[in-house]
C-alpha cells in the first residue's frame, strides 16, 4: 500500500516499492475537486433545471415548455433531401416538454467548452425529479444511431454549429452561455431535412411518426396544432425506456467522466504519481523533502 505524506505546502507518494513522487497540495485538492467550476458563480440561462458534472464534463438540463415553434421544415416537392438545393417552408407545430441535454467537455487548454454529443427528449410531464422518464423527440434534426453503444441515444445534429460564436471567448461563464444558444439555434432554427436518414440511422421524427396519426405528416401536425396547441401532451411518443438520471449516467459513462474513488491512499497516490511539474527537478529518496514527517507542527502521514 502507498503511503502519502504532507509537510507544509507540499504532498509526497511513496510506493510500496520505495519510489516516490511529490506535489503541491493545492494541485492535489484541486484534482479531487475538479468538479467545482467559476461558471457556478454565473446566472444560467433561462429553463435551465440542473446542473451536474463529473471529471471534466458538465451537463445542464434545460426544459421548454409546451408550446407551439415555427420550424423549417423540408417542403414536399424539395428537390433535395438536405444540403444544397434543399427547399424549405414554414411550418408551426405543438411540442409537449423539451428537454435539452447539453454536454460541456474539458478542451485541450483545460477550459469547458460545447461537446460534439448533446442531446434531447420529449416529455409529457414537467422535471420534477431525475427518475422522470423521458420519450425520444420527434424531430428531424435529433438523430437515432443504429448501434447505441458509445454513442448519443438523441444526438441533436450540430455538424454546421458556429462554434467561432462562442469557442474564442475567455471567459468560461460567457463561452458556455454563447455556446447554449448556438446549440438552441441549432435544435429549433436550423433547416429541418432528412440528413439524419442518410448520414445517422434515421431521425426520431421518422422512427416517431406512426406512434400517433395526428403527426403522421406534418400538415397532420399542423392541422392538430391549429385545433389544440396542448395537443402534443396526449401522444405517446417512443419511451426510451430510461429515466433523466440513467441518462444522465449513460452520458457520464459515454465520456468516461464517472465518479473517482479517492478513499484508499493508493488512490489518492496515483495523482501524485502523475503530476507533471512544470520544471522538474532531481529525483528525490525517501526522506530528503520529508525528513519528518511526524513532527509536531501540524504536518500529517498516512
Amino acid at each position: 500500500m502507498s503511503t502519502l505524506r504532507i509537510k507544509g505546502g507540499d504532498v509526497q507518494a511513496v510506493s510500496p516499492e520505495k519510489v516516490t513522487a511529490s506535489m503541491p497540495l493545492t494541485s492535489l485538492l484541486e484534482k479531487i475537486g475538479a468538479g467545482a467550476n467559476a461558471y457556478r458563480s454565473a446566472i444560467l440561462p433561462d429553463g435551465v433545471k440542473s446542473v451536474v458534472s463529473q471529471r471534466g464534463v458538465e451537463i445542464w438540463i434545460h426544459q421548454t415548455t409546451p408550446q407551439a415553434h415555427n420550424f423549417r421544415w423540408i417542403a414536399t416537392d424539395s428537390p433535395a433531401p438536405y444540403g444544397k438545393g434543399t427547399v424549405y417552408r414554414t411550418v408551426r407545430i405543438a411540442l409537449p416538454y423539451l428537454i435539452t441535454v447539453a454536454v460541456f467537455k474539458k478542451r485541450g487548454d483545460g477550459q469547458l467548452s460545447l461537446s460534439k454529443s448533446n442531446e434531447c427528449f420529449f416529455s409529457n410531464e414537467p422535471v420534477s425529479g431525475w427518475e422522470n422518464e423521458m420519450c425520444f423527440p420527434a424531430l428531424l434534426n435529433c438523430s437515432k444511431f443504429k448501434y447505441q453503444e458509445g454513442k448519443p441515444l438523441s444526438w441533436i445534429c450540430t455538424q454546421h454549429i458556429n462554434r467561432d460564436a462562442f469557442e474564442s471567448e475567455p471567459d468560461t461563464s460567457k463561452r458556455m452561455r454563447l455556446a447554449f444558444g448556438e446549440l438552441t439555434h441549432c435544435l429549433l432554427e436550423a433547416g429541418f431535412n432528412y440528413s439524419s436518414e442518410h448520414h445517422e440511422f434515421n431521425s426520431w421524427y421518422s422512427e416517431s411518426k406512426s406512434v400517433d396519426p395526428r403527426i403522421e405528416t406534418v400538415e397532420q401536425w399542423e392541422e392538430a396544432t391549429q385545433k389544440d396547441e396542448l395537443f402534443a401532451l396526449e401522444v405517446p411518443w417512443l419511451k426510451t425506456g430510461m429515466n433523466l438520471g440513467q441518462i444522465v449516467d449513460r452520458i457520464f459513462g459515454i465520456h468516461r467522466a464517472k465518479p473517482q474513488d479517492f478513499s484508499t491512499a493508493d488512490a489518492v497516490a496515483r495523482i501524485v504519481f502523475n503530476h507533471r511539474p512544470e520544471t522538474k527537478g532531481p529525483a528525490h529518496p525517501v526522506g530528503d523533502l520529508f525528513d519528518n514527517p511526524f513532527e509536531s507542527n501540524g504536518d500529517i502521514a498516512f
